[in-house]
């Protein structure tokens, strides 16, 4: 079994008394690019939220590196756990460069001063993202490629060794998906980041990603290599939908046609 620093074990997930998935168990494997899919409401975005600690379980527990999450300071997940939420909202009017550099907060010290480690940290993140150009240029002044873009940046100046991103890949142009997806499967290959995104496009899941987890209602209806699992039987189970699948004459990689109703 691949090993995993960050798993959750029986999990009940809801809002209120509305629960959105129940007795489920699930692991982000280490050094994979991981996408979660699934139709809207399947549970995907409040997996990620559990998994983050952003949100509680109803029941069961999120384990990181040996302990249950609940045991840890903040500021420590934050030192290991990176996410980028879904709709984050800026703290007042900033820059972009005084957003990517709320990604070191987790790393100062007490009363410590701006380090040049910092600085250098700001500075990678920027030039990775491709938004040094902005750096000074207020956050509410950006669309919304370009915003999505500097929120990843403070992420990726966080340099945690896991990053969970919540449909990275909402308000970018194709060409910015494109490049952001590229952009995250260089930090996991490259850099060996273990990353964990949900994600609506199949055929991008299908061509970036090395490990998909797939949910329907709740449930994981299957996980594994997108080579190993994707098939029109489990599109089907998951979306109710027909297609075929076909090699990815650029990625070799499975590509979903829908076949209509």
């Amino acid at each position: 079994m691949t090993h995993s620093r960050l798993y959750g074990r029986d999990l009940t997930l809801g809002y209120g008394k509305h629960v959105v998935a129940d007795g489920l168990s699930v692991a982000i494997p280490d050094g994979h690019f991981t996408a979660i899919i699934g139709p809207n409401g399947c549970g995907k975005s409040t997996l990620l939220r559990t998994l983050s600690r952003l949100m509680q379980p109803m029941r069961g527990e999120v384990i990181l590196d040996g302990q249950a999450i609940d045991r840890y300071a903040t500021k420590e997940v934050a030192r290991r756990i990176g996410l980028l939420a879904q709709n984050a909202s800026t703290p007042g009017d900033i820059t972009v460069q005084e957003l990517v550099a709320r990604g070191r907060y987790p790393h100062q010290p007490l009363f410590t001063r701006w380090r040049k480690e910092d600085e250098e940290a700001v500075n990678r993140a920027m030039q990775a993202t491709g938004v040094e150009a902005l750096a000074t240029q207020s956050v509410d002044t950006l669309s919304g490629g370009q915003r999505q873009r500097a929120w990843i940046a403070m992420v990726l100046a966080q340099e945690t060794a896991i990053m969970l991103l919540d449909e990275p890949t909402t308000w970018l142009d194709i060409s910015y998906q494109i490049d952001l997806l590229e952009l995250l499967r260089s930090l996991n290959r490259e850099q060996g980041y273990t990353l964990a995104a949900v994600l609506h496009d199949l055929n991008q899941a299908c061509r970036y990603a090395t490990h998909l987890i797939a949910l329907r209602d709740g449930k994981v209806v299957a996980e594994g290599a997108p080579k190993e699992i994707v098939t029109p039987e489990l599109i089907e189970a998951v979306y109710g939908m027909r297609c075929m699948i076909i090699d990815d004459p650029v990625a070799h990689t499975p590509l979903i046609v829908p076949l209509g109703r």
